[in-house]
């Protein structure tokens, strides 16, 4: 039996590769479906075609069995996700105006800061 699982254990591994490599790309497609959904009317042009182009490329290649295609079109869907993703929030940050807080001054210490001792009466 033992020789049997050695002999069998390179054929597993690629299966536990396959396997992975496919519901990260099943997940990666959820999120970017999601994000058009909710998001995609928000950005127009280059960077939105290229994110259905990509998604579209992914799902071709998940309906196959060729283990490198869907990588590559998994690679290629991240790329171009993280662009528009990227766009997203920099328009939100520009229409809502956000700024990065600060706590410091500008030399670096925090104004905030009370050194104290504490000390307790023995009575």
């Amino acid at each position: 039996m033992v020789k049997d699982a050695e002999a069998h254990a390179e054929e597993d591994r690629q299966r536990k590769d396959e396997a992975e490599e496919r519901n990260k790309a099943d997940t990666l497609v959820y999120q970017t479906e999601k994000l058009l959904a909710d998001q995609g009317d928000k950005i127009e042009g280059e960077d939105k075609i290229q994110v259905e182009q990509s998604l579209a490329t992914l799902k071709e290649a998940l309906a196959g069995d060729d283990l490198e295609k869907i990588k590559i079109a998994t690679e290629g869907l991240m790329i171009s996700s993280q662009k528009f993703s990227t766009q997203l929030y920099e328009q939100a940050a520009q229409e809502g105006g956000y700024s990065q807080p600060t706590n410091a001054s500008a030399d670096g210490a925090d104004d905030d800061v009370v050194d104290a001792e504490v000390v307790e009466d023995d009575q």
